[in-house]
């Protein structure tokens, strides 16, 4: 009882924490990957190159939880929604939270403030998002592991 009481209040402290909202959102790691992704959207074809970029799909013959994401995303930034929806549900998702990030990066610095203390003055709604998409992004993947383990055993 102790220990759950422990890890709730350090959830409670988490989610409520300032600066990390901040940082996790438009944090310089969190542009630099909006900016690589959506210049990986653009110079991807829209339904992949043939070739498997994915290590654990390779080692394991199983989808990771972010196997599709990169043709979602290429589809996506194409206009082609559904397309994108059916490589991966967050996919869209994913792509809008990139185009905000790397437009942020680009405004004036008073404009950027300004932003940075709006998500610091709710840090449990931001961190709280940012916790549902983790759980959302590997409950996807678990789930669709777990259908194509399903897959392949109905296959022998």
């Amino acid at each position: 009882m102790i220990h759950q009481n422990a890890n709730a209040s350090l959830n409670r402290r988490w989610l409520n924490q300032r600066q990390p909202a901040s940082t996790i959102w438009l944090g310089k790691y969190c542009v630099a990957a909006a900016w690589l992704g959506l210049f990986l959207a653009v110079i991807s074809p829209p339904h992949g190159s043939g070739v498997s970029v994915c290590w654990f799909h390779a080692c394991t013959g199983l989808p990771c939880p972010g196997c599709g994401m990169t043709r979602s995303l290429s589809c996506g930034i194409r206009g082609m929604f559904h397309e994108s929806w059916e490589y991966h549900p967050l996919g869209l998702f994913v792509l809008a939270l990139f185009v905000v990030t790397a437009a942020q990066s680009l405004l004036p610095k008073l404009l950027r403030d300004r932003l940075v203390r709006f998500i610091e003055s709710s840090p449990k709604v931001f961190n709280t998002l940012y916790l549902v998409f983790l759980i959302l992004f590997v409950a996807f993947g678990t789930a669709r592991a777990l259908l194509h383990l399903g897959d392949l055993a109905g296959s022998r």
